[in-house]
């Protein structure tokens, strides 16, 4: 049995140092916490008293970076953390429905066509759960769901790192963007050999360009990259202009941009490499229950292979 003399940690001094370790100072955990930031330095010196280990180290003026043993601890006190809530919630909870907040991340070019339907979704069959959900690129989404910020993300398979698992939701067929007076917009598919020279209108968010740039170069093509952009929309709109051409691996139900310019898109021939799009958590996690009920939904959601937009 554990000495149960030996100090414990407190889930609210566990708190003030997540707190700290993500917001990098005393003061601004402080304010996030509504506490003083004289409470959020005892509570991490307390916990590295209990678990006789450096937890931060404190620079002056420069806030603070957590050690190898805060960042575990940061990433094990968060799971933790969600377990009491979810008691917390199971005790008081007389049915058996799931209740609290769940943070799902998704890669911001998918967001649009996959965050609506989910939301729609959670809505009907888990009403006492409330979605938090954050866009980006697929390194931030990653790091945050390794760190416990996030229960679990939506994005490609390209670009997750080790410590995560995933199972597939769909795949994405690459498809060329044309404007509408574009000479091969006539053609049902078009040839990347007979783009190699024209001006190509990059999608920049990580990875997709990089993935992008590799598929091209495997097929031996050396593409004329004059614009790249880390927005879907500001991509279409130059497409739509008559810039150049682009590269998408998901599709929209619109076929015009912002500006109501038409875009063409049209298959590519011969096919480039399907991209999985997947739902991924912590190797090690343990979901909560109401974790689990949002992953079924969108593992149930029932998607187009082609378009990689959800059904209504």
């Amino acid at each position: 049995m554990p000495n149960t003399l030996e100090p414990q940690p407190t889930l609210r001094q566990l708190k003030l140092f997540i707190a700290a370790a993500q917001e990098g100072s005393f003061a601004a955990a402080a304010e996030a916490m509504h506490v003083t930031p004289n409470a959020v330095s005892s509570a991490v010196t307390e916990l590295e008293t209990t678990f006789n280990a450096q937890l931060v180290i404190r620079r002056r003026a420069k806030g603070l970076t957590t050690t190898a043993a805060g960042q575990d601890l940061a990433t094990r006190a968060t799971t933790l953390l969600d377990q009491a809530a979810e008691l917390a919630l199971h005790i008081g909870n007389t049915g058996d429905v799931p209740r609290g907040s769940v943070n799902v991340g998704c890669y911001s070019t998918l967001a649009a066509t996959i965050i609506p339907e989910l939301w729609a979704q959670v809505a009907q069959q888990l009403p006492e759960v409330q979605l938090d959900i954050q866009e980006g690129p697929i390194e931030t989404l990653a790091q945050h769901v390794l760190h416990g910020r996030l229960d679990m993300m939506i994005s490609y398979r390209v670009g997750l790192p080790m410590g995560l698992v995933s199972d597939e939701l769909f795949h994405t067929a690459p498809q060329v963007a044309l404007p509408e007076n574009h000479a091969l917009a006539t053609q049902s598919t078009v040839s990347l050999e007979d783009l190699e020279a024209e001006p190509l209108i990059l999608l920049d968010l990580p990875p997709a360009g990089d993935n992008t740039l590799r598929l091209l170069h495997e097929r031996g093509l050396r593409p004329n990259v004059i614009h790249r952009s880390t927005s879907y929309e500001t991509v279409r709109s130059m497409v739509a202009r008559g810039f150049g051409y682009s590269l998408f691996f998901q599709q929209t139900m619109t076929k015009v941009s912002y500006e109501g310019l038409p875009l063409i898109h049209r298959a590519i021939e011969p096919p480039l490499q399907a991209e999985p799009v997947v739902l991924s958590w912590q190797i090690d996690a343990q979901p909560t229950r109401r974790a689990n009920a949002v992953g079924e939904i969108i593992m149930n959601m029932t998607t187009s292979s082609n378009e990689g937009v959800p059904s209504q």
